[in-house]
């Protein structure tokens, strides 16, 4: 196979050689990134959706396709565990150590300290944003193990609650658990941050209004910059982070996008977004630059998001068949 220092590509590169430069890259992405998803058979498969329907010859569009593939960020499953150490760490633990810590007087007695954090840690609940079915509460599985948590220390959004009938058969509502004073949420990733909007209006509001005191946190291993931003003006709080923030340059077709600072010959910033849109519009008309057009280039060994580009994990209809390169499982 052609290697890396066989395809110093100039300004000159003719755009055979442009492809051939992108088609090792993904080669190799394929092999020790993406565990072996799209080898190249599967990437041909792809490409051949785009046919010229966005105006421009077929071998053009395939290029630009190609090029927005070689940018794809896939999160693996040993990443995805080590990102969900980094959650419980650096979001979660770090942060309560350093507010015991305060409380103490700025106490260093490590003994003292550590009981502390136990205390607080016995009074806290994690839970997954969405229903059981749902990457969030999927991701808590991992979560645990890695962090070597009991799961004791884990709560089910339904089991927040408790209901119970009044002397007039009214079902009052009330908390299961209410010596527990934190309650942690954790996301895979927050687009558009909707999701935890809704959240927000519907548990959380009603978890607050049953104690108001309650300590909660809204916790992610992706955000965008303007989707944890929305987070943060909701009930959840200020107390909402990411490990990875994702500014407007990760919009792959937006004029400041970062994987254009280094785009090779023939890659065209207006043909691009011409591609991936009119596609995108075929696929979703409503969102053909994905949900809260976030134009994410982004996807989990569990699913890929939709605020990802369509064009990448749609499937299409009978309509405009498609066929993806990294298939996203939708909740229906």
């Amino acid at each position: 196979m052609t290697g890396f220092d066989d395809l110093l590509v100039t300004e000159e590169a003719t755009p055979e050689q442009t492809w051939e430069l992108l088609r090792v890259r993904i080669t190799v992405l394929s092999e020790r990134v993406w565990e072996n998803r799209n080898q190249w058979p599967q990437v041909e498969a792809w490409l051949a959706n785009f046919d010229g329907r966005a105006g421009f010859d077929p071998e053009v569009e395939q290029l630009h396709a190609l090029f927005l593939l070689s940018q794809f960020l896939f999160i693996g499953s040993a990443e995805t565990r080590v990102l969900l150490q980094a959650v419980y760490r650096d979001l979660f633990l770090i942060p309560l150590i350093q507010e015991i810590r305060d409380s103490l007087g700025g106490s260093r007695d490590r003994q003292i300290v550590e009981r502390a954090v136990n205390q607080a840690l016995a009074k806290t609940r994690f839970l997954g944003v969405g229903n059981p079915s749902e990457s969030g509460v999927h991701l808590l599985y991992y979560f645990r193990q890695e962090n070597r948590l009991a799961k004791s220390l884990f709560l089910d959004s339904a089991a927040v609650f408790t209901s119970t009938l009044d002397k007039d058969g009214k079902i009052v509502r009330s908390l299961a658990h209410p010596k527990i004073e934190r309650y942690i949420f954790i996301d895979d990733v927050c687009g558009s941050g909707n999701t935890a909007a809704k959240y927000s209006d519907g548990i959380v509001a009603e978890l607050l209004a049953l104690k108001p005191d309650a300590k909660l946190h809204y916790l992610a291993m992706f955000a965008t910059r303007k989707g944890i931003e929305k987070v943060r003006s909701t009930k959840f709080g200020t107390d909402s982070a990411a490990v990875f923030e994702l500014d407007d340059s990760y919009c792959s077709l937006s004029a400041g996008a970062r994987i254009l600072l280094d785009a090779p010959p023939h890659i065209d910033a207006a043909t691009l977004e011409k591609v991936a849109i009119s596609y995108g519009k075929l696929l979703w008309r409503a969102c053909p630059g994905g949900w809260g057009n976030s134009q994410l280039l982004l996807g989990f060994h569990h699913n890929t998001p939709n605020n990802t580009l369509p064009i990448i994990w749609a499937e299409g209809d009978t309509s405009c068949p498609w066929t993806p390169a990294f298939k996203r499982y939708a909740k229906l």
